[in-house]
């Protein structure tokens, strides 16, 4: 077992090295999606108040801070982000219900309050959620009233990728480093088949989207629901055209 964590380890390193070995044409298409779609990558800010009942009793909590990613998918302003960074109630649930000391009922309940788009051009939009996916880790955002031009959107054509393929994936920094767009390099490590079609990557931040080499949308990455584990909620890449189908849903 222990030999098979090391192989894996190194297998993983591997992967991460052929990432940052980019040649300066790939960093130059880079720094061209940074600024074709760079725009479409937002921060979502807000609050939500947790409710925390153990054992029949009511857990003192405070108002937790909503900083999160969102990819706009349509110049209407419609968004999509990780379900679990808006609402977290499931996975919190989840590992209180197996800590140490925990009492034989738990229940966990999220109010996100005060949402809003944190715009490239640092506009902040009002924004509610249109549309919620359990199963699917999604959660669809817009804004309240309906901006006065389109807002910049990826609406790039989709892609799969294969094992090992080289990926590009679009982030914003925070506040700290003046809210700028950035691209990051990462692999694909693998594409799962089964239940569904997902892809894991080398990397990434929840809420980001991911793109191949070439500019094309592989999808976006938000969290695995895990049957097996509910409190484990590992990162992955749902495909752009799984993502598109569930938002012809959200109003």
């Amino acid at each position: 077992m222990r030999r098979l964590a090391v192989v894996l380890t190194v297998a993983f390193l591997c992967l991460a090295s052929q990432a940052n070995a980019q040649s300066a044409e790939e960093r130059a298409g880079a720094r061209v999606l940074i600024a074709r779609h760079g725009s479409a990558v937002v921060f979502v800010l807000g609050t939500t108040k947790l409710r925390i009942n153990q054992g029949g009793k009511e857990v003192p909590t405070s108002d937790q801070r909503i900083q999160a990613l969102v990819t706009i998918i349509d110049g209407s302003g419609l968004g999509v982000m990780s379900l679990t960074a808006l609402d977290p109630s499931d996975v919190l649930a989840a590992q209180l219900s197996r800590g140490r000391g925990a009492g034989a009922g738990v229940s966990v309940s999220a109010e996100p309050a005060e949402l809003r788009y944190r715009l490239a051009d640092g506009r902040e939009v009002p924004v509610r959620v249109v549309l919620r996916d359990k199963d699917l880790d999604l959660a669809f955002l817009r804004p309240v009233e309906k901006p006065a031009t389109p807002l910049a959107a990826i609406d790039t054509a989709a892609v799969r990728p294969l094992p090992v393929d080289a990926v590009v994936v679009l982030q914003r920094l925070p506040e700290l480093a003046s809210w700028q767009p950035t691209a990051l390099f990462y692999s694909v490590q693998a594409v799962i088949e089964k239940p569904r079609l997902f892809y894991l990557l080398t990397g990434g931040s929840v809420g980001a989207p991911v793109f191949d080499m070439k500019g094309g949308f592989l999808g976006v990455i938000l969290r695995l629901k895990n049957e097996a584990d509910a409190a484990n909620v590992p990162p992955i890449v749902l495909p752009a055209n799984d993502i598109r189908e569930v938002a012809k849903q959200a109003n």
